[in-house]
């Protein structure tokens, strides 16, 4: 115990939660989901948080009785037997399974019989380094409330005990029976601390290293996760003023924010409620800046309104359509003096002109003519071009004289003064037509501002209605007389210009909020404002109090979380400690112990070394291969690796000097025929000195055993342990069934025989051919098996893999007559047995008890003849 001695002594310096922790560890191997949530919650209360379970876990301290399996030099303990059994899966309360105190007990039991549960017990009670868990009967309805117990009969230094145990949570078994060790599949992955390393070490190491960085990244993930969901955004309460009192009750916001006098600020009286709905007004009325900047506001709208009636006015002003009108007096002017000069140049050539020569579209067509020739047909001479060979632009046709001639006048034409007049008056009318019909006089009187100016004179909205009206009217009309040229008739203004009223109202609201500002307390207002800012900033609060309250309790929350993570991440002194405790219990000696057992497992080419590391624990016990280029997992296989954490399991057992019990649940599962061999011979090696349990569901394992416990002189105890019609967990002395010498099944025949010849009725029906039929199959086997033990004289066995040679002497020469006694009542057992089927000709009769019996009792003759012959 001196590695838990040097732990318990250095335990009492760790928080008491990881105390707890290591005491669970201790007791149970490894720690399950609920293990985890009650030591995280245990490790929150340490930081001042409430227990988040109910019931609150309550905290137990590592002490000596927490202790794992750990055998000692000065006491023994060997197990007696287990009985009593409740609700441990399916077996039954009233059967005993006992062993023998020096030597070998071998419990035989095929898959589903029952056997693990019994393993399983043991490995709780007595704290195997892997103890696992014993679960109650799966079927039973009631299955979450049942609590599996057992009792266990040992000895302690020879003097008889007893010790109950119990699967309840957190119960600990009697600390004597810790001094059992106990080897299984779990316990076998458990020595092996690294698959990738292939390294070994103690199990309080283990449990260190589990209790730092195995803790760390179980628990710190979910304190992470606990610390990103708490809601601890502040931003959302900076509405609250921090210039207020109800800001500097709670800014800044954090764990240690005074909630008491921020809910009594929050707190608002009836009278406080009422001066706040209150306040706005009052500060409303007593401060003319706002209303003067209102006055002066309603001002600027009111000017800009005058600006757009005014722009509309001056679209259809008197002088705007004297305007127009005189440019379509002059258009009129211009075209009449064009269509004189147009019929003058007709009137000078002798050849009939088209009409309209002259005019309007005529002349422009003239001009593009121009414009065409002097910058593409001839860029380089006067327009019009009639020279020798020159072309007409329009027609592509050589020019005559006469057409010579033509062009020539028009060009003069069209630059005389009368024609120009005209197109300068044409584009001008063009512009006032365009003008006319894109132009708008419309203004928009919201209102608001039609109620404003109702205040102040009362007719004022429907006059300025009735100028739009009139505007829109001469508008109408301007564009009917652009149309039809009739400037007769135009309309009349109902009423006047209303801008001239507006302009002076503009004025006297200017006025008014320069009077306002000249006459105001500035003292007051102030008064006012800050009192209604507390007060608003009072209401934000009780708004918003009870989301700071939950934010204020979550930093606080955090703080604690953050503390709680750190002391969860603090693992420095126990990786520490680790190696000082590797250092010294992993020697060269505990290597050399090592090598001893892997080379009895005969693996010779394996070799256990001391190593260095860097985790906690610095120093391991590895395998290492030589010549091998790969790391040891690389190369050993599954069963290897087995084979190693058995040579490891072994060295401690030596090491410790104990000489209590040991039990194997399966040691060989997953193993092939040689290494089967090999650990068969180890373990009766051991069981020559201490008291071992096997449990096994291998025969061939079970073979191995036995044979090589004849061999050496060991007598081994052998339970059958079977599953029986009303389920598993029935216990039997001796070989199963199966297995059993054709001596004692001949006693199992005649017991047989009795119970079949009390039922059996006449004429027999189908359940008296049944049983009939049975025994005669398994008296077949008895003689197979005769034959065996007899005959061969156990020369060969089956379930074992080789030939007794030393036995052959015993081997007898069948007789003739032995012979046919033997081919007898083997055909006789193969005509009566289930597996053959009969013609329907040669069916017979069923053998009655009195004949079956007769050929028992002829069997157990043959063989004690043969022997009698032998001796």
């Amino acid at each position: 115990m001196a590695i838990y001695e040097e732990l318990l002594a250095w335990a009492n310096r760790l928080p008491p939660w990881r105390q707890d922790a290591l005491r669970r560890l201790c007791v149970q191997g490894e720690w399950d989901d609920a293990d985890l949530s009650e030591i995280l919650d245990l490790a929150k209360q340490h930081q001042g948080l409430d227990s988040a379970l109910a019931p609150a876990p309550q905290l137990i301290p590592f002490d000596r009785d927490h202790f794992p399996a750990e055998a000692t030099q000065d006491a023994t303990v060997v197990l007696t037997s287990l009985h009593t059994l409740v609700n441990v899966g399916k077996i039954p309360n009233n059967q005993t399974l006992e062993f023998q105190p020096q030597g070998l007990t071998i419990a035989y039991g095929g898959n589903g019989t029952g056997k693990s549960g019994y393993a399983r017990v043991l490995k709780q009670a007595c704290r195997a380094r892997s103890p696992g868990t014993v679960h109650a009967n799966a079927y039973d309805p009631n299955f979450s409330q049942l609590t599996p117990s057992a009792t266990i009969d040992f000895e302690l230094n020879g003097t008889p005990d007893q010790a109950p145990w119990s699967g309840q949570r957190g119960q600990v078994s009697r600390h004597e029976l810790r001094g059992i060790r106990v080897f299984d599949d779990d316990c076998a992955r458990h020595y092996l601390q690294s698959r990738e390393a292939a390294t070994f070490q103690p199990a309080a190491l283990t449990h260190l290293q589990q209790l730092a960085n195995g803790l760390s990244q179980a628990l710190s993930p979910r304190l992470q996760a606990e610390v990103t969901g708490l809601t601890v955004d502040v931003t959302p309460f900076n509405v609250i003023p921090a210039d207020t009192d109800a800001g500097r009750a709670v800014h800044p916001i954090n764990a240690t924010t005074n909630l008491a006098r921020a809910h009594a600020l929050a707190e608002l009286t009836a009278e406080e409620q009422a001066e706040l709905a209150r306040l706005p007004q009052e500060i409303s009325e007593a401060d003319p800046t706002a209303k003067a900047t209102l006055l002066d506001n309603a001002a600027t709208r009111v000017d800009e309104l005058v600006n757009a009636i005014g722009n509309a006015a001056s679209v259809v002003s008197d002088a705007a359509i004297d305007t127009v009108q005189s440019a379509h007096r002059r258009l009129l002017d211009a075209e009449e003096a064009e269509r004189a000069a147009s019929a003058l140049l007709q009137a000078e050539d002798t050849t009939q002109l088209l009409p309209g020569t002259g005019q309007g579209p005529w002349a422009l067509l003239f001009n593009a003519a121009r414009e065409y020739s002097t910058g593409t047909a001839y860029p380089e001479q006067a327009f019009p071009v009639t020279s020798g060979g020159a072309q007409c632009v329009l027609c592509q046709q050589e020019l005559k004289p006469e057409a010579k001639d033509r062009m020539q006048r028009f060009d003069r034409y069209v630059r005389d003064t009368t024609s120009e007049a005209a197109q300068a008056a044409r584009n001008a009318w063009q512009k006032h037509v365009r003008d006319a019909g894109q132009v708008t006089v419309t203004f928009t009187l919201s209102p608001v501002m039609a109620d404003s100016l109702r205040g102040r004179i009362e007719t004022l909205p429907d006059d300025i209605r009735t100028f739009q009206e009139d505007l829109l009217s001469r508008l109408e009309w301007l564009r009917t007389a652009i149309v039809n040229g009739d400037w007769q008739d135009r309309p009349t203004y109902r009423g006047t210009n209303p801008t001239a009223s507006m302009r002076l109202i503009a004025d006297n609201l200017r006025a008014e909020a320069t009077a306002l500002r000249a006459n105001f307390n500035a003292t007051a207002l102030a008064a006012k404002r800050l009192r209604l800012k507390e007060l608003d900033a009072r209401r934000l609060l009780s708004e918003h109090i009870d989301s700071i309250a939950l934010v204020v309790g979550n930093l606080g929350r955090k703080l604690k979380l953050q503390r709680c993570l750190e002391d969860i991440g603090d693992t420095r002194p126990i990786t520490l400690f680790a190696g000082q405790l590797a250092k010294t219990y992993i020697s060269e000696a505990l290597a050399g112990r090592m090598n001893d057992e892997l080379r009895k497992l005969d693996l010779y080419h394996i070799r256990a070394e001391v190593s260095s590391t860097g985790n906690a624990g610095s120093v391991r016990l590895g395998i290492r291969l030589s010549g091998s280029r790969l790391d040891p997992h690389l190369v050993l296989s599954e069963a290897e690796q087995r084979m190693c954490a058995l040579a490891y399991f072994f060295a401690e057992l030596d090491q410790s000097g104990s000489s209590s019990g040991v039990v194997f649940d399966d040691p060989v599962s997953s193993l092939d025929h040689n290494h089967r061999t090999a650990v068969a011979r180890r373990i009766v090696e051991e069981a020559s000195s201490r008291q071992v349990i096997v449990f096994t569901h291998d025969a061939v394992f079970f073979g191995e055993l036995t044979t090589l416990c004849g061999d050496a002189g060991l007598e081994p105890s052998i339970k059958s342990i079977r599953y029986r019609a009303d389920g598993p967990g029935y216990i039997e002395a001796g070989l199963p069934y199966d297995m059993r010498r054709h001596r004692e099944r001949i006693n199992q025949h005649r017991a047989d025989h009795q119970r079949i010849a009390a039922n059996f009725n006449n004429p027999p029906g189908d359940e008296e051919q049944l049983t009939i039929r049975n025994s005669y199959d398994d008296l077949r086997v008895t003689i197979e098996v005769g034959i065996e033990d007899t005959i061969l004289n156990k020369t060969v066995v089956r379930f074992r893999d080789n030939i007794s040679v030393g036995r052959l002497n015993g081997v007898m020469i069948v007789q003739d007559e032995e012979y046919r006694e033997v081919q007898r009542l083997h055909d006789k057992c193969c005509r009566n047995v289930r597996a053959h089927s009969h013609a329907a000709g040669q069916q017979r009769a069923v053998t009655q008890p009195a004949e079956l019996l007769q050929d028992i009792e002829a069997v157990n003759a043959l063989f004690q003849g043969i022997s009698r012959r032998r001796n």
